[in-house]
């Protein structure tokens, strides 16, 4: 199953930013992923809001539409091995 990592294009910040959390913990467990990179500022991601009803990144697309949001949520199930859809059982690998 294919994922989608949506996050800021201000890839070169590392460190806490919740981005770069996000990704780094995907990367570290192995998960592959597509990256789509939106607007370093909030007020011009509209295709964002379009897309999830808010404008804040960084947030994991599953195939099915359903998203994961919050960096700190992503990497603990990243970490743990349960970033899957909501309803599925088995953890996503």
């Amino acid at each position: 199953m294919a994922i989608k990592l949506h996050r800021c294009s201000g890839t070169a910040i590392k460190g806490r930013h919740p981005c770069w959390v996000a990704q780094k913990a995907l990367d570290d467990a192995g998960i592959e992923y597509e990256m789509v990179k939106h607007s370093p500022l909030r007020p011009l991601r509209g295709d964002v809001k379009q897309l999830t009803g808010q404008k804040k990144v960084p947030l994991v697309e599953f195939e099915d539409g359903t998203f994961v949001r919050d960096s700190n949520v992503i990497a603990e199930r990243a970490a743990a091995g349960t970033l899957q859809p909501p309803g599925e059982t088995a953890p996503f690998s």
